[in-house]
C-alpha cells in the first residue's frame, strides 16, 4: 500500500527535473495542510464560545480543504503555475482563519505564518503571485483588526491567556519549526537546481566548444570543395570554349566550299542536312563567292539521303542568293528516289540546272547567262 501511494506521489508529469522537484514538495505540501486542516478544525468545539461561533470557525477552515485539492490536481495535471497560485491562496485562508480565533493583539506566532505563503510563492512562482499574495495577507490582517476592534464574538477565542508562557512558546516553535522545515526543503531544491543549471551549462559549453571544431573543420573542407568547385567550373568553361571552336570548325567542314577553277565552286554536300547546315551552307557559300571571282557553285547532293520539303526550299534559297551576286548554282547527283520525292510533294527546278553526276556539270560548255557583279572584271 505504501509503495503504490509512493509511485502516486513521484508519477508527476513534468520533464524538467527543477519544475519536478518544486511540483513534488509543492504537492506533500497541499496533501500536508489538507490532512491537518481537518483534525484542527475540530480544536475550536473545545474553545469556551458558543457552538454555532465554533461551527463557523470550522467552516472556514474546511473551505481551504477545497483549495489544497485543486491545487493538488493542477499539479498532477501539469499546470504547476496555477496549482501553486490555488495553494498559496489556501495557505492564506488557513492562516487568516488561525489569526482570527488568536487575535492581532497577541498573536505574534500567528503572524508569523502569514510568511509560509509569500516564500513560497517566492520561491517557487511569479512577480505577480508575489504580489496578490502579499496583497491577500494583508487585507486578511485588516479584516481580523477591524473585527477585533468591533469586538465580533469569535476572534480571539484561542487567544494567549496571561502566564501562558508555555502555551505562547510551544505555539511559536511549533510555527517556526513548519516555516523551518518548507523554507529547507524549498532551499534544497534551489541548491540542487542551480548544481545541476551548472552542470548543464559546464555540458553546453563543452558542446559548443566541440561545435565549434566542427564548424571551423567543415568550413575549412567547405572552402576546399569551394575551391574544387571553382576550379571545375573554370575547366569546363574552358572545354565549353573549345567545344564551341571545334563545333564552328566541324560545322565549316561539314559544308565544304572548293575551287576546282577560277570560275567554279564545288559544294560536296553528305548526311542529313537540316535548318542548322543549311544556314550554314548558305553563309558559306555566299562569303566563298563575295571573296572570290567564281562565277558558278555546283551543289553535290549525291550524298544527302532525304530532300524532303525543307532541304529543296534551302537549295532554292541557295540559288537565288547566289543569283543575286551574279553567279550560277547548279544541282547535280539527283538520284531517281531524291528526283520522285522533289516531284510528289511539287518542288519548282525550272530555275535550276541539274547536271546527272559532277563530270557532265564540269564539262558543260553551254553558254551561261546572268547579272555580272559590279567587282568582277
Amino acid at each position: 500500500m505504501l509503495n503504490a501511494v509512493t509511485r502516486w506521489l513521484r508519477t508527476l508529469p513534468y520533464a524538467d527535473p527543477t519544475t519536478y522537484r518544486q511540483a513534488s514538495l509543492l504537492q506533500t505540501m497541499l496533501i500536508v495542510v489538507a490532512v491537518l486542516s481537518l483534525p484542527s478544525s475540530f480544536v475550536t468545539l473545545l474553545a469556551p464560545v458558543p457552538l454555532t461561533v465554533a461551527l463557523i470557525v470550522m467552516g472556514i477552515i474546511w473551505t481551504s480543504l477545497p483549495l489544497n485539492i485543486a491545487g493538488i490536481a493542477l499539479v498532477r495535471r501539469g499546470r504547476f503555475e496555477s496549482g501553486l497560485a490555488i495553494g498559496c491562496f489556501g495557505l492564506i485562508l488557513v492562516t487568516g482563519t488561525l489569526l482570527l480565533t488568536t487575535g492581532v493583539r497577541t498573536s505574534g506566532s500567528s503572524l508569523l505564518t502569514f510568511a509560509l505563503p509569500i516564500v513560497l510563492a517566492g520561491l517557487m512562482g511569479t512577480g505577480r503571485l508575489v504580489i496578490w499574495t502579499i496583497v491577500l495577507s494583508s487585507i486578511s490582517v485588516a479584516v481580523t483588526i477591524a473585527l477585533e476592534e468591533a469586538g465580533v464574538p469569535f476572534v480571539g477565542i484561542a487567544a494567549s491567556r496571561a502566564g501562558n508562557i508555555g502555551g505562547d512558546l510551544g505555539g511559536f516553535i511549533v510555527l517556526t519549526t513548519i516555516l523551518g522545515i518548507f523554507t529547507t526543503a524549498f532551499g534544497r531544491t534551489l541548491r540542487t537546481a542551480l548544481q545541476e543549471a551548472r552542470e548543464r551549462n559546464q555540458r553546453l559549453e563543452e558542446l559548443q566548444a566541440t561545435l565549434e571544431t566542427r564548424i571551423a573543420g567543415r568550413t575549412a573542407e567547405l572552402q576546399s570543395a569551394l575551391a574544387e568547385v571553382k576550379e571545375r567550373a573554370a575547366t569546363q568553361e574552358r572545354l565549353l570554349e573549345e567545344n564551341r571552336q571545334q563545333r564552328t570548325i566541324i560545322q565549316g567542314l561539314s559544308v565544304p566550299v572548293l575551287p576546282v577553277s577560277i570560275d567554279t565552286l564545288i559544294v560536296p554536300l553528305v548526311g542529313a542536312l537540316d535548318s542548322e547546315r543549311l544556314h550554314i551552307l548558305q553563309d558559306q557559300a555566299l562569303h566563298t563567292l563575295e571573296r572570290s571571282m567564281a562565277r558558278r557553285l555546283i551543289l553535290d547532293i549525291s550524298g544527302v539521303p532525304v530532300v524532303d520539303q525543307q532541304v529543296a526550299q534551302g537549295l532554292i534559297d541557295v540559288v537565288r542568293q547566289t543569283r543575286l551576286l551574279g553567279a550560277e548554282t547548279v544541282l547535280v547527283g539527283v538520284r531517281p528516289e531524291v528526283a520522285q520525292a522533289l516531284v510528289s510533294i511539287g518542288v519548282d527546278l525550272q530555275q535550276v540546272h541539274t547536271y546527272r553526276d559532277l563530270e557532265a556539270a564540269l564539262h558543260d560548255e553551254r553558254p551561261r547567262t546572268y547579272t555580272p557583279r559590279s567587282d568582277r572584271r
